[in-house]
């Protein structure tokens, strides 16, 4: 089923062509990127957590042989020996981080749907406690689950490096040097941050 942007978002994506004409341009020539929006779920965080710092590939492939074991449910993935889970291309640290995460699911000490009503502040200082939840996979989670529009990601490299292009840069600018670019973004800088990873794909 093909799912589409929100009216925030896309209101949002209006606002920036009039805040930069940098943005205005990945509009207009690559037009709108393709709605990426996830389901409010275990599995949905469980497969962010996956694609921490290997290619989205890697991930993909992972996430699928899980998914194929039916082992995508918080109570499930309790239930499955360490080494199954190893031998499926999950490394140790990702088992402890998933379980931890299924674990404080299982027992109602955060509840996911909740996060639909709460503060972006509220939703981050949730998370952070878990183990391996840190800014990248909290700020994919905002803007890819719940529509954040100002969710931030400015560690991101693909982030980083579009802007290098798009600003004619001479370097990739770092995560502060970034952060401080995308304050005139603000309170879209999530949905900057989809047209910068839209555009990145594209120069690709």
């Amino acid at each position: 089923m093909k799912k589409n942007w929100s009216i925030k978002i896309l209101n949002s994506f209006k606002e920036l062509s009039k805040l930069d004409n940098d943005l205005r341009h990945i509009i207009n020539k690559y037009k709108l990127p393709v709605s990426r929006k996830e389901s409010n779920n275990f599995e949905t965080l469980m497969r962010i957590i996956i694609g921490q710092q290997i290619s989205r590939k890697a991930a993909e492939s992972i996430y699928q042989k899980l998914k194929n074991k039916k082992i995508t449910t918080y109570k499930n993935f309790l239930k499955t020996d360490d080494k199954y889970l190893k031998d499926l291309g999950l490394s140790f640290k990702k088992i402890i981080y998933i379980k931890d995460l299924a674990k404080n699911i299982n027992e109602n000490k955060i509840n996911l749907s909740e996060f639909e009503h709460s503060s972006s502040e509220h939703v981050y200082n949730s998370l952070i406690k878990i183990k391996g939840i840190g800014k990248w996979t909290i700020n994919n989670y905002q803007l890819f689950v719940l529509e954040d529009c100002n969710a931030w990601p400015g560690g991101d490299l693909a982030i980083q490096e579009a802007i290098k292009n798009l600003k004619n840069l001479n370097k990739r600018p770092n995560e502060h040097e970034t952060n401080i670019i995308a304050e005139k973004w603000s309170p879209f800088r999530g949905s900057a941050a989809l047209l910068l990873w839209h555009y990145y794909s594209k120069k690709q």
